[in-house]
């Protein structure tokens, strides 16, 4: 909002007001604003200077009238900005006159053995409200019995980082392909040596052996995305839109490599991931007790400088010593794998138990299935649901950015909304309150009939939190029923 000079409002009603500190508004400003809501209309009038003057003097009048105002005034919760913000994000349309648009969304679904993969990227707010692309692209493969997982985001500064996400993707996966191909001719041997303890060496050997595919698959996707800058350069359809030749940073993008292997022998999951940049990666075992639910597989890689971020086309990743503080190795029981671009990892922040949080956000609004829980709620007794929605918030509702006339209304249930009307932290959340996280997930009952994939799709693009305006990418493993 623009302040005027010399001009007051003059008001006669109860006003609120609320301070947020570092949130982008729709209009693009960045830092501390002021959201008023105001609850009948102002008038307003030109002060003369002397009036301004005396108007600014600390009088004894002015000093009580400021006391006064200061009584009246109420801070706002986050939910009452949100309600007033949400409805000033405009929708505008990809770009079709620049070279390579993205889609809007991209989603997948797929069933492999005892695990489902589901995925889902959308187009932030902020690119809906400025009229460019989405940086974000995801890719899995089936290949023998790895599941395979790449997440990139591209550096929002840079005008071709999407086709680096993609491109960084792609490559890994196409080296990929034939690395795991050949590792399966051995498939009985290294499922047995997976399946032993972790401190003898034939399991060691194995793991380093997997280790080393995947960081020659990254070092395969920083290769691919040089390729593409370099089959670009000179084309002057890229020179256009940045007004100068192309440098090989305008493709910039974070990169997340993630294979996951069942366990026959165990029943546990391998996996091996391998990141460069923010986002997070994150295995679950729900089974788990509250302390050894969560553990994480790939977090933040920082550069050089706090609060900076590394991308793929750094001069530092070109080599496997460069990886391999950036790989991690994990065997458990896990049941669920999640991993996603910093749009949604940063919701979700600090990691670790906020990583639950984000599981059970999915599991009330029906992207994820939690079979047992609805079992569990099916025998509970209408007067005991009924105790139970009296401690349940009802599920927030905000205006879609989908560029219709009307904007439908669209329903969001919060883990956090929960908690904080029961006055009870995640842990206790878990461990005391699981039938009515299940009334909560009946109460969505609307989202029964699309597939798994639209469902996150639509969570992605409509769950609101402040700050949060980003591109979001997700793609989930999850081993069968909970």
């Amino acid at each position: 909002m623009e302040e005027r000079n010399n001009e007051k409002m003059i008001m006669k009603s109860q006003h609120y007001s609320y301070k947020a500190k570092n949130i982008l508004t729709p209009n693009g400003q960045e830092g501390t604003v002021s959201v008023r809501l105001i609850t009948i209309e102002p008038t307003s009038k030109k002060m003369s200077d002397k009036e301004d003057s005396l108007a600014s003097s600390p009088t004894q009048e002015k000093l009580e009238e400021k006391a006064e105002n200061m009584e009246m005034s109420k801070v706002l919760s986050d939910q009452d900005v949100l309600k007033h913000t949400a409805s000033l994000w405009k929708y505008n349309p990809v770009p079709q006159h620049e070279p390579e648009p993205y889609r809007e969304f991209i989603t997948e679904s797929v069933t492999v053995g005892s695990c489902h993969i589901i995925a889902a990227r959308v187009r932030g707010k902020k690119h809906k409200h400025e009229g460019t692309n989405c940086d974000d692209w995801f890719e899995t493969r089936s290949i023998g019995d790895f599941i395979v997982i790449a997440v990139a985001d591209g550096a929002g500064s840079k005008k071709f980082s999407r086709i680096g996400a993609k491109s960084a993707c792609l490559g890994a996966m196409s080296f990929l392909e034939k690395a795991l191909q050949d590792l399966a001719v051995q498939e009985k041997e290294m499922q047995a040596d997976l399946a032993q303890a972790v401190t003898k060496r034939a399991f060691q050997q194995m793991v380093s052996q997997l280790a080393g595919i995947v960081q020659n698959a990254v070092i395969e996707a920083r290769k691919n995305v040089v390729k593409a800058y370099q089959q670009r350069r000179g084309d002057e359809n890229y020179k256009k839109v940045v007004g100068r030749d192309l440098e090989l940073n305008d493709f910039a993008s974070t990169f997340l490599l993630t294979i996951a292997l069942p366990l026959e022998k165990t029943g546990e999951l391998l996996v091996v991931n391998c990141q460069v940049g923010d986002g997070m990666t994150a295995a679950l075992n729900t089974k788990a007790s509250y302390e050894q639910i969560v553990t994480l597989i790939g977090n933040a890689d920082s550069g050089t400088f706090s609060g900076e971020t590394e991308f793929l086309t750094s001069n530092a990743i070109c080599s496997k010593e460069s990886l391999m503080n950036r790989t991690k190795v994990a065997r458990k029981h896990f049941d669920v794998i999640m991993s996603m671009t910093d749009g949604v990892s940063d919701d979700y922040d600090p990691p670790g138990k906020e990583m639950l949080r984000l599981y059970t956000d999915l599991c009330i609004n029906r992207v994820l299935d939690f079979p047992k829980l609805e079992k569990r709620c099916a025998t509970l007794s209408s007067e005991a649901r009924k105790k139970i929605r009296e401690k349940t918030p009802q599920a927030q509702s905000y205006p879609t950015v989908s560029g219709e006339v009307s904007p439908k209304m669209v329903s969001i249930q919060y883990t956090r909304d929960f908690c904080e009307l029961n006055k009870i932290d995640l842990r206790e959340m878990w461990e005391k309150y699981q039938p009515y996280l299940g009334v909560m997930m009946q109460e969505m009952e609307q989202v029964q009939g699309k597939n798994a994939a639209t469902r996150l799709k639509d969570w992605l693009d409509n769950y609101v939190i402040r700050g949060s305006f980003d591109d979001r990418t997700l793609v989930i493993l999850q081993r069968g029923g909970n």
